[in-house]
Formats: structure tokens, sequence, C-alpha cells
């Protein structure tokens, strides 16, 4: 942007630098976007003030709003006092598989479930779209995906069938601790 604004300067003032200048701005403010989208993607505030199943339920309008794929949202009672990576590792998970839903699936239709169990935490994402080879067109969003997950000591697991839709499922082991508060509360 600085190379482009020298340039600018440096041009008669006419149509040209109009011109350049419009280019300038443009570049500004996709910049401004991509600062704003990759601060989100740190950790999104909405987890901490919200809790997850909001976040999660506010990202599934999101993607309705955006692209027309009905999304609903199925979440048991999820335990607020989850590790900060689980909520984080969660949140981005569905994120990415709601996406890739909306990008690439065709989909009209997709379910999100959120349960937690005694000893883990499992969500799915299933959708009614054209589905894919997983073993042959697995991309990066799918393996950083898989990547979060395993890093926790999860499980990751994708079936699709040509013409019949794609489901992601994930298992996500609960510590001890996070066990012994989920008895005290059921």
């Amino acid at each position: 942007m600085l190379i482009e604004l020298g340039r600018t300067e440096a041009a008669p003032d006419d149509e040209a630098r109009s011109e350049r200048l419009a280019s300038v701005r443009r570049m500004i403010e996709s910049s401004v976007g991509t600062v704003r989208n990759m601060a989100l993607l740190l950790r999104p505030s909405m987890l901490d003030e919200l809790g997850l199943v909001p976040a999660l339920q506010w990202q599934a309008r999101e993607v309705t709003r955006r692209s027309g794929v009905k999304v609903r949202m199925i979440a048991d009672e999820v335990a607020e006092d989850l590790p900060d990576a689980y909520r984080t590792c969660l949140y981005r998970v569905v994120q990415e598989a709601l996406n890739n839903c909306a990008k690439h699936s065709r989909a009209t239709q997709v379910r999100v479930v959120v349960h937690q169990a005694h000893d883990s935490l499992w969500v799915s994402v299933e959708d009614n779209g054209i589905g894919f080879r997983p073993d042959h067109e697995k991309g990066m969003g799918l393996l950083g995906m898989e990547e979060r997950v395993v890093r926790l000591g999860g499980q990751f697991s994708i079936e699709s069938i040509r013409g019949a839709g794609t489901a992601l499922r994930i298992r996500l082991p609960l510590a001890d601790e996070s066990r012994a508060r989920l008895k005290a509360v059921v």
C-alpha cells in the first residue's frame, strides 16, 4: 500500500491519480477487514460474553443469513467452565464446517448437534449437500479442524457420500475435574 501511495503522490493530478487513490482505498478497506477477521479468529470474545452454545447459535444464524443455508442447532446444556481451549476448538470447528457447507457443499440444510456426556463432548455437523471424497479432497480447512481436535486428545471423523451429504463428527474427552463438576450439576 505504501508503494502504491508513493506512486499516487508522484502521479500527475488527473484521472489516473483518482484511479490510483481508489485502488489504495480498496486495499486499505480489504486490509482492515482482514485484520478484523484475524482478531476474531484468535479468540472470539463472544465465547466469554455469551458462552459456547449461544456463540454457536449466533454462528448458525449468521451462516443462514449470509448464505441462505438453513442451519438447525441442537445443543445440550454444556458446562460453562470448559477450558478455553475446548470452547475455542469447538467454536472454530463448527465455524469452519458451516463455512465449508455454505461454500462447497451446495447444501440447503445443515444440522449441528452438541452433546455433553459425563466423559466427553460430542459435536456433529451434517449437511444434505453433494458430498465429496474426504480421502482425496481434504483441504486446509479440514486439516486445521482435525489438528485442533487431535491436539486436545480428541477424535475427528468425516463421512461423506457423493450426492448424499457429509457428516463431520468430533469427540473431545473431558478432564477428570470437568467430569466431577458435571456430575455435581446432574
